[in-house]
């Protein structure tokens, strides 16, 4: 007769150690085994007999997918033999050790496995004897990719850098503007209980077939699609117009768990993401699978709506900036900030020398091949201009290096271009560095030279003379030559940062460098912007006409007072202040804006006592609120290794000081955890702090 199989092992922890697996929780309860593809594992079988090493047969069946087919890779069966050595690169098993009726067999999972669930059926059956047994493993079995091995394609060789973009469970995401950036720090948790499960949920509704998830650039094309939920009901539902009411805002957010948590409970999309929490859940799914990941915020966006490789400004004949061409042909923008990802990979799908970093982006902004998701872009071809090559590199390129092309409406109503500023955009892109977070901008790392070259250099002139020849419409724009005499010198004052409830100044200076009497028209204004650069509200606006005599020069400055912007300011609190000039005589054309952001309160905490192990600790925040109106609506939000919480708290009175709330904690483990909280309201967002404590035994 057959063997009988009384019982398996698939030695979790101990497999998990060797697979760089160990850290992930779902291994703690034994149901879920977790593998890296191009390593083998270790599998325990207890028969109901010694196996006959003549007469026996034993085979591993492993499956996955709804039709399991060996053809296409989402099925093998291995018979399992006695020898000494496994082949690396296929499927393959042996005996490793036998004790009695216990035996432990060697599974060699191949490099190019798909990445998924799968299953494991032990067939046993003995020579001359019809029929086969069938054991069915009941744990889940999950194989990611490996980055540790050198024929994964998502291969890494550098231990500190996979310590950081697989492992590292904690990280910034990058905000604010390339004059201050800001890192605020974010919670991955891509070894969280619901984060495995909940990925497989997102890929089966995006239909990838189980054939196409051995490959990372297919994956990593569907994981930029499946993170927003415009197409296929993704994780994170979009929003930019304020209103949150009915979810949570994109603020609130400082960590993925309660994102994932929340989408594996409801199977809804979780309401609200913008493009930092979109950048910061792909970094949880991309390391939680095996595919290193990193953040990346470019300052200075372009976000080109008509593949122009231009970003268009038009400002009509009253001297006012618009936000879109009137006639609604496109709708350029440049966002202040811009957060996407960069994941590791070779790409045998390309010519050699393509390999490395590629750009995805989650965030739902424009459609590809009729779906909104973005890359993998590879950032090689991003900086040479070789934007024919791999997938949405043209729109990459152009959020790094796009021309502002800038249009001016003449009295009889026709629109031409009178005037381009060259590498308008990508003023800054930087990325968390390897290590441990640190405060202010120590850890950031800059990253804008592998994304494009030094402006004006041979090596920039060649990648925009290419990019330029792959596209029809940027080469009619660039065929337009320019013709201007351009002899006012203008100026305008950068405004490094306020505190909320100063005032401000809008200053420009002026200077007729020419023999002759310039007319000259100003116009100054301050918006309130979203960080995505649209105007959310006007807060003022000052014209001026002045003649200016041969070589002289005058300085023009109009005052903004806290009442004129207070309860105009978006989350971020951005401010951009915009010069227009327009000379008479020759026809000059000028115009430069500023952002800047508002500073809002600090956030203030205090510890009640040394943090011990088991032990509790009171947590005290505290700030001042700058505003007039009251805070409605107010939550504390504190994220760290083992704490998630979200504190609903009162109401915060007009210019009320030192507001304050007690949170008591309890510590685990000793160590040095890193700790977020985060205040948000309905009228103030967005107050944060991040410390490092030291918790003793």
């Amino acid at each position: 007769m057959a063997l009988d199989v009384i019982s398996t092992h698939l030695y979790h922890m101990e497999n998990a150690v060797e697979h760089h697996a160990d850290r992930f929780e779902s291994l703690q309860d034994g149901s879920t085994a977790i593998f890296r593809r191009g390593q083998p594992f270790y599998f325990g079988i207890k028969f109901n007999r010694p196996v006959d090493k003549i007469k026996d047969i034993v085979r591993i069946v492993l499956v996955t997918g709804p039709a399991p087919a060996p053809a296409k890779g989402t099925s093998t069966a291995l018979i399992v033999k006695d020898k000494e050595d496994l082949v690396e690169d296929k499927w393959d098993a042996r005996f490793s050790n036998f004790t009695g009726s216990t035996v432990t067999v060697q599974v060699q999972i191949p490099p190019y496995a798909p990445v998924s669930v799968w299953k494991i059926i032990v067939h046993t059956a003995r020579k001359g004897v019809a029929g086969v047994k069938q054991h069915r493993v009941e744990t889940e079995v999950y194989i990611l990719f490996n980055p540790w091995c050198p024929n994964d394609t998502v291969y890494m060789d550098d231990e500190i850098k996979l310590n950081e973009y697989v492992l590292n469970d904690d990280g910034k995401v990058w905000q604010g503007t390339y004059k201050e950036p800001k890192g605020y720090q974010w919670f991955f948790g891509q070894f969280e209980a619901v984060v495995l499960p909940s990925i497989m949920m997102l890929l089966d509704r995006a239909s990838l077939s189980h054939q196409d998830r051995a490959d990372p650039v297919k994956m990593s094309r569907t994981i930029s699609a499946i993170t927003n939920a415009v197409d296929d009901y993704g994780l994170v539902e979009g929003k930019w117009d304020g209103s949150f009411e009915d979810g949570t805002s994109p603020f609130a957010w400082i960590s993925s768990t309660p994102i994932f948590d929340e989408f594996y409970n409801t199977q809804q999309p979780v309401k609200y993401g913008q493009c930092w929490v979109f950048s910061g859940v792909i970094v949880t799914i991309c390391r939680a699978l095996g595919i290193p990941c990193r953040s990346v915020t470019n300052y200075i966006s372009a976000h080109d709506t008509n593949t122009s490789l231009t970003i268009d400004m038009y400002i009509d004949i009253a001297g006012e900036k618009l936000d879109s061409h009137p006639g609604s042909y496109t709708n350029d923008s440049c966002w202040n900030f811009h957060v996407w990802n960069d994941v590791w990979m070779d790409r045998p799908d390309l010519s050699k020398g393509y390999g490395g970093w590629q750009s995805i982006d989650g965030t739902p902004q424009e459609t590809s091949d009729s779906m909104y998701r973005c890359g993998p872009a590879p950032v090689e071809a991003v900086k040479r201009g070789e934007v024919n090559i791999g997938y949405d590199t043209t729109f990459v390129y152009t959020e790094v290096r796009a021309d502002m092309c800038v249009f001016k409406e003449s009295e009889d109503g026709y629109w031409s271009r009178v005037k381009t500023l060259p590498n308008y955009v990508g003023k800054l892109i930087v990325t968390k560095k390897i290590g441990e977070i640190l405060p202010g901008t120590d850890d950031m790392e800059d990253i804008t030279d592998i994304y494009k070259n030094p402006f004006d250099s041979p090596e920039d002139k060649m990648a925009v003379k290419k990019a330029i020849k792959m596209v029809p419409i940027a080469q009619q724009i660039y065929d337009v030559e320019e013709s201007q005499i351009e002899d006012v010198e203008l100026k305008l004052f950068d405004i490094e940062q306020i505190t909320l409830g100063e005032s401000f100044k809008i200053a420009i200076s002026l200077h007729n460098t020419s023999t002759e009497q310039r007319t000259i028209s100003v116009v100054l204004s301050a918006l309130s912007i979203l960080y995505t650069g649209t105007t959310i509200n006007k807060v003022k606006r000052s014209q001026a006409n002045i003649v200016l005599n041969p070589n002289q020069s005058e300085n023009i400055h109009v005052y903004v007072k806290p009442s004129e912007y207070m309860d105009k300011l978006s989350a971020h609190s951005l401010i951009r202040i915009t010069a227009v000039v327009n000379v008479q005589e020759t026809g000059q054309l000028w115009s430069q804006d500023d952002d800047f952001a508002v500073q809002k309160p600090e956030l203030n905490i205090e510890l009640s006592s040394e943090p011990r192990v088991d032990e509790p600790c009171v947590a005290t925040f505290s700030f001042n609120n700058p505003l007039s109106v009251a805070l409605t609506e107010c939550t504390f939000s504190i994220e760290g290794p083992a704490i998630h919480r979200v504190i609903k708290f009162r109401n915060v009175l007009p210019n009320e000081k030192n507001v304050t709330h007690k949170e008591m904690f309890k510590p685990e483990k000793e160590g040095q955890p890193t700790v977020t909280v985060s205040f948000n309201s309905k009228q103030l967002t967005d107050i944060k702090k991040t410390i490092t404590t030291t918790v003793q035994l």
